[in-house]
């Protein structure tokens, strides 16, 4: 289940798009003066507990009412202990107020090539003919905070391990593919925090620790999937759409064991 946080304006075209989305217009603009930025962060907070993981960043703006609720929000988010994924505009609020993420291992930032370079700017010196080396530089730099820089190939870091992803993708990179990466590692984070809620019995073998990295290269490794078949069918006519048709089919080709997926055709 997704709920969306957005201002009332988004919200019935949000509401309109698909009954799959809990819609919930909380936040307000600068010019919006009928809530203070205390009540929206109250009234997301209550959201929380019925959470699994939290993406800030997509949608948000630049406006400073917006970026003041996001940041006690994801404050609210820490004190739960709540995995947190940040894109976009998020990355831009993280950018200018790195203290309210860093050394929270919890967090995954999903920057591209022109966030990761002002993330950089701004914690370490970016140095262009060592890019292969920023991302755990910039992980350090965060105390442990996990970064997936995207590029030509995926680099994901805590400061300790760095994985690449290169796995083939389509020739294609189109508006949006960013989002359905964040999304898809929110979907992997909260199947992590599943696991150690002990949602169902296994061998308890994965730690905390290692989840945002682990879910981060699944997510990548499955965009990349997601974009080389729709790339296949449809060429320099693709959409995000099109690649949002491609995550079931996609996940099941890279993720499911195959005697699950023979019961599943039996099925």
């Amino acid at each position: 289940m997704a709920f969306v946080v957005c201002q009332p304006t988004a919200a019935v075209a949000i509401k309109s798009y698909t009954p799959d989305l809990m819609v919930h217009p909380y936040l307000r603009r600068s010019d919006d003066t009928d809530k203070t930025s205390e009540e929206i962060i109250n009234n997301v907070a209550k959201l929380l507990p019925r959470l699994h993981v939290m993406v800030i960043g997509p949608g948000l703006s630049r406006d400073n009412m917006m970026l003041e609720c996001a940041k006690g929000i994801i404050a609210k988010a820490k004190e739960k202990d709540l995995p947190l994924v940040i894109d976009a505009d998020g990355l831009y609020l993280i950018q200018n107020h790195p203290e309210i993420i860093k050394g929270y291992p919890n967090a995954i930032l999903t920057p591209n090539v022109a966030e990761f370079k002002r993330l950089c700017e701004e914690m370490i010196n970016f140095e262009d003919n060592h890019k292969d080396k920023m991302a755990g530089l910039l992980s350090q730099a965060f105390d442990g905070v996990t970064i997936v820089q995207k590029g030509q190939y995926d680099l994901i870091s805590n400061g300790n391990e760095v994985f690449k992803v290169d796995n083939e993708g389509g020739l294609k990179r189109c508006g949006g593919q960013g989002d359905i990466l964040t999304g898809l590692i929110a979907t992997f984070m909260a199947w992590g925090s599943a696991y150690h809620n002990k949602l169902w019995q296994h061998d308890n073998l994965i730690s905390p620790s290692e989840v945002p990295m682990l879910a981060s290269y699944a997510a990548c490794t499955l965009t990349r999937e997601c974009s080389r078949s729709a790339f296949k069918k449809f060429g320099r006519s693709v959409q995000t759409s099109d690649m949002i048709n491609e995550i079931g089919p996609s996940f099941k080709k890279l993720y499911e064991r195959s005697e699950l997926v023979e019961n599943d055709n039996k099925l």
